[in-house]
């Protein structure tokens, strides 16, 4: 990919939404999580950032106790693909092991993007895991030292707890205010599109 012969530059940004298909999210939220994933991904192939060309490419995982790629970014095609994948996934319930699904998505950017990509991740969670889950800062310290932007986005009023709170503030990037989200904020969208803009602009790199 090459730099076109106007003053805009192209740039490939891409997006992994990591959706919470555990017990503790219930039915009822993990249809909110997915009408989210379809609206906001909408969003994103029409986001425009001054003076670039954004070739963008957007996958999508669901945990539980197991990790499952509903989309991969090798195997993106267009949106219309990845919403009707979006719409065949199925409520999975069991623990929730948010570790497992951050190192999957770590795996997955590694695998099949490029380092100088613009990479971000969208955690959807209640913010309790099981008892057994590994070390969660692990896996998001990981995840953040391939340059993935990490936002963490608290599914019910159980993200209210200081606990689970400072957890979701501790796995997302800094700073806290600019990536940790709610899905019950009206304005959610609005938000995380001016904080992409602002926090994956001056990561952008010229295609090779």
């Amino acid at each position: 990919m090459l730099c076109l012969s106007s003053p805009v530059l192209v740039c490939a940004l891409e997006i992994a939404f990591i959706l919470d298909s555990s017990e503790s999210a219930l039915t009822f939220h993990f249809e909110r999580e997915r009408e989210f994933v379809r609206s906001f991904s909408r969003r994103i192939t029409q986001l425009q950032v001054t003076g670039w060309y954004l070739q963008t490419r957007i996958a999508a995982l669901q945990y539980s106790s197991s990790v499952s790629i509903v989309q991969s970014f090798a195997n993106w095609h267009d949106l219309d693909t990845f919403l009707s994948r979006i719409d065949a996934m199925a409520y999975i319930g069991q623990g929730t092991y948010s570790s497992y699904a951050i190192s999957n998505a770590t795996e997955l950017f590694v695998r099949e993007t490029k380092e100088e990509n613009v990479r971000v991740a969208l955690l959807l969670t209640d913010g309790v895991d099981h008892p057994r889950n590994p070390d969660i800062i692990a896996a998001a310290a990981e995840a953040k030292s391939h340059n993935i932007k990490l936002f963490t986005i608290g599914l019910s009023s159980m993200v209210r707890d200081s606990h689970n709170r400072a957890k979701l503030r501790a796995v997302a990037s800094a700073p806290s205010h600019q990536f940790v989200h709610s899905l019950s904020d009206p304005d959610l969208e609005e938000r995380l599109h001016q904080e992409l803009v602002m926090s994956t602009t001056p990561d952008m790199k010229p295609c090779e």
